[in-house]
């Protein structure tokens, strides 16, 4: 695992849900000043709801990654987007400066959820990223297998966690996001 191909020290805010939160951002970008604000069962609604605690955890911080709406969908909501639209537009309203990252939302096996119909959500987070002037970091290429279901290894027995290797594979598009941009 790299500790981060950019040179100049960052502040990162990764923001979502379980995903997020069972990473360790820090160890992973241990030149960044690092904020994991992710809390595990959490759906886009509630992320909303906590935007000023957010918002008063750091100020201006050089990029906010965020990650959230695979709990709506997997309780059967796909109606999220106007929150989700809340949240991109109170985080570019707090700084100009901060670079917001759209992360697309990663395929799951579980029975119950299609797999196609996330697709579809992702291609509406990538609008409303465009709408809200918000960067889009396209995970899918990375996570969707070649028969449009989520590549096995890097999810754990449950179906949605991520294993290292996901981790590690999502980890990387980001310091490739950041190194990018710098």
């Amino acid at each position: 695992m790299d500790s981060g191909s950019y040179t100049v020290q960052k502040t990162l805010v990764f923001l979502g849900d379980s995903l997020t939160e069972f990473f360790d951002w820090q160890r992973r970008f241990p030149r960044s000043r690092v904020l994991n604000l992710g809390i595990a069962g959490e759906p886009v609604e509630e992320l909303l709801d906590r935007m000023n605690e957010v918002l008063s955890s750091v100020d201006r911080p050089d990029f906010v990654f965020l990650m959230t709406g695979i709990n709506n969908i997997a309780a059967d909501d796909y109606d999220f987007i106007g929150p989700y639209r809340k949240i991109l537009f109170t985080l570019r309203s707090s700084s100009r400066e901060t670079t917001v990252v759209v992360q697309s939302i990663l395929p799951v096996a579980l029975p119950w959820v299609d797999n196609k119909a996330l697709e579809r959500t992702n291609v509406q987070l990538k609008e409303l990223a465009k709408e809200c002037n918000a960067d889009y970091l396209d995970l899918s290429p990375f996570f969707f297998g070649d028969e449009g279901g989520a590549v096995a290894e890097y999810l754990l027995d449950d179906g949605v966690h991520l294993s290292p290797r996901g981790y590690e594979t999502w980890s990387q598009a980001v310091e490739d996001f950041i190194a990018a941009k710098t």
